[in-house]
């Protein structure tokens, strides 16, 4: 990463669904296990992978399993399709998923891809594919949601996400570094505590609720595409 001269500019740090992707990644990863979308198997093997998603989606929506054990064993299906792929599934995954990037942002993400800035992406999204996606996208630090936990770990959000990104930046020397976080969830308001600005692409409602919140907080709708100040970044960041 750029040394940095002066603890001025920011760390970014950004969500992945509904952020910089203009939808949410998990109901087209949950649809890509539930097709059975695995050339390299059998189509036995991926008719019962297909048929095990199917089956668990149905459980989620009667409301006979949480978002928590839906997530797990769909991570265990993918692990076990994908096992002998070379990584094939997840490349034509994250392929589908990159067309959802918010162009608004491909700026910006340029500049963390260049190391002009310092930047983490940090998403509740399975490791599984969010590990590759942000490695395509030019995070350098990607937090997920693990590929493996225990029963009792929980998703990569909240305070648990706020948590893995201090430690994070404790382990870069960032930690006093001002903060800036791109969401689109009141989830991260555990992290957005700790960040002086906030980029919100949520609701005006939540918008509202957390600016009654933290009064201090710098917010911005967005990302501004004409005020030159609202830009965490040095000028020739984007340019």
């Amino acid at each position: 990463m750029v040394a940095r001269r002066s603890g001025e500019i920011p760390v970014l740090i950004f969500d992945l669904d509904g952020t910089i992707l203009a939808v949410n990644s998990f109901p087209h990863w949950a649809a890509y296990v539930a097709r059975g979308c695995f050339p390299h198997l059998g189509l036995g093997r991926r008719a019962r992978i297909a048929s095990a998603a199917i089956a668990l989606l149905g459980l989620r929506k009667l409301g006979l399993c949480d978002h928590e054990t839906l997530k797990r064993r769909l991570q265990h299906l993918w692990q076990s399709a994908t096992l002998d792929d070379g990584g094939a599934c997840e490349l034509n995954f994250i392929g589908g998923l990159s067309r959802h990037v918010r162009p608004e942002l491909k700026p910006i993400l340029a500049a963390v891809a260049a190391g002009k800035v310092d930047a983490v992406l940090a998403t509740a999204a399975a490791a599984d594919y969010a590990d590759a996606l942000g490695r395509s996208l030019g995070f350098a630090d990607v937090l997920a949601t693990p590929r493996s936990r225990r029963p009792s770990e929980p998703s990569n959000r909240g305070e648990h996400k706020r948590d893995s990104v201090m430690t994070l930046l404790r382990a870069r020397g960032w930690q006093d570094r001002p903060r800036a976080v791109f969401t689109d969830h009141a989830d991260d308001l555990p992290l957005i505590r700790l960040c002086q600005t906030l980029y919100w692409f949520g609701t005006t409602r939540d918008l509202a609720a957390i600016e009654a919140m933290l009064p201090e907080l710098r917010v911005f709708a967005g990302l501004p595409r004409d005020d030159a100040l609202a830009m965490p970044l040095p000028e020739a960041a984007c340019g």
